[in-house]
């Protein structure tokens, strides 16, 4: 059995890399494929749990649940059981952690399993032998390109100042570019400078959608939800730091952790794909991800206030 896992940060476009590719290839398998939304990170939601996924698969393949055993062990030995033999595509979408996907892990060597995660999974790449594919910020071109696409390039070339500032602005970020091109898309006789101030004046107000799936404020809040509060306490001091990028030892200073409680805090950060390890000992966090600490610190101080 063949395991990838599709993981970066939110808003990155992991769920739309998953599913269109899924689309290309669905006639290479031909017993069909199984989607689950695993729902392991969002604001104000619960992960699913296995059992429920699990059962879900089992009326997908034709067993009634009155018919299902109770254990979650039971049915996922049912489900490997009528998997294996068979070919097909498990796409399971905005996994937790590796706990979450084991019990809906297939045997069969015919089966292709696609798991989309904030999280990096290590747990799968060490145990089960998981490919990993990571997603980065799009090039400047393809943020450009996407721009040009929803917006058009004749209107882009009219404002090509604003347009290169735009992708800058969004951080190069599909979520967040496609909240800019909707916005300028439902307003065509507003200028793109416009809009640029606007994202200028309040980053994240200018992105909110008021939709929890599409809001980027909302989106982020799921990844930073999830945090320890020592990792938590970390992200809000690194949007405070001037400077993008930050060292491990430099991060003990900033937080008052010991240096080994620093690189722990980090680490989670890393993993929950919050900040890149872009060297080793070496992190940064791009300005939307920093944009969202600064107002987490706001808050917080609000709060203990």
């Amino acid at each position: 059995m063949t395991i990838w896992t599709v993981v970066g940060t939110a808003g990155i476009g992991k769920t739309a890399l998953a599913l269109h590719w899924a689309h290309r290839v669905a006639g290479r398998f031909g017993d069909g494929q199984l989607y689950a939304n695993l729902r392991g990170f969002g604001p104000r939601v619960t992960p699913a749990p296995p059992q429920e996924v699990i059962r879900g698969f089992l009326g997908a393949l034709g067993l009634p649940p009155a018919s299902l055993p109770a254990p979650l062990e039971a049915q996922a030995a049912l489900y490997r059981s009528l998997l294996a033999g068979r070919s097909m595509l498990v796409l399971l979408d905005n996994a937790r952690d590796a706990e979450q996907v084991r019990p809906l892990l297939p045997a069969s060597p015919g089966c292709v399993v696609v798991v989309t995660s904030r999280n990096q999974l290590t747990g799968l790449v060490v145990a089960e032998g998981a490919y990993r594919l990571s997603l980065g910020l799009l090039p400047e071109h393809s943020a450009a390109e996407l721009l040009a696409r929803r917006l058009g390039p004749a209107r882009l070339a009219r404002e090509p100042g604003a347009a290169r500032e735009l992708t800058g602005l969004c951080a190069r970020l599909p979520l967040a570019l496609a909240v800019v091109a909707g916005r300028a898309a439902s307003r065509p006789d507003v200028p793109l400078g416009r809009i640029v101030a606007e994202l200028r004046a309040a980053r994240l107000d200018a992105l909110a959608t008021g939709e929890p799936v599409t809001d980027l404020r909302a989106v982020l809040s799921g990844s930073y939800g999830c945090l320890t509060p020592p990792a938590a306490a970390m992200f809000r001091l690194l949007g405070l730091r001037p400077g993008l990028d930050i060292t491990a030892a430099s991060a003990a200073s900033l937080a008052r952790m010991d240096l080994r409680q620093a690189r722990a805090a980090l680490a989670e950060l890393a993993r929950a794909h919050l900040i890149e390890e872009q060297a080793p000992g070496q992190f940064a966090l791009h300005e939307l991800l920093r944009a969202y600490a600064v107002e987490r610190a706001g808050a917080e101080t609000a709060i203990s206030a």
